[in-house]
């Protein structure tokens, strides 16, 4: 399912936005998995610099999200954010909309 005839066209005027590729909440889940413990905060932050990133226009962003079906955690927020996610304090599932 291509996210262009989901959402508007990009323009070039679009600002753009930096995704995680995967998301990095999966990054971490997969990591501390294979970790068999919690992730320290060091571990969360270089994970998260180390992560590859694309530039989309922030007009996909909606798209993609859909696509993924969760939203991701927030790059500078990382270590708080992996925090609640696992206590069950962040919720990063998506809404579904009838305009699918």
């Amino acid at each position: 399912m291509a996210m262009e005839s989901q959402t508007p066209n990009a323009t070039s005027e679009d600002p753009m936005v930096e995704v995680f590729v995967p998301a990095l909440v999966a990054l971490l889940t997969r990591a501390e998995e294979l970790a068999g413990r919690p992730l320290t905060e060091n571990e969360v932050n270089n994970i998260r610099d180390k992560a590859t990133k694309v530039s989309q226009p922030q007009t996909l962003i909606p798209a993609l999200i859909q696509q993924r079906g969760y939203h991701d955690l927030y790059a500078p927020e990382a270590w708080l954010q992996w925090q609640l996610y696992k206590a069950g304090q962040l919720d990063l599932s998506v809404i579904q909309t009838d305009e699918q």
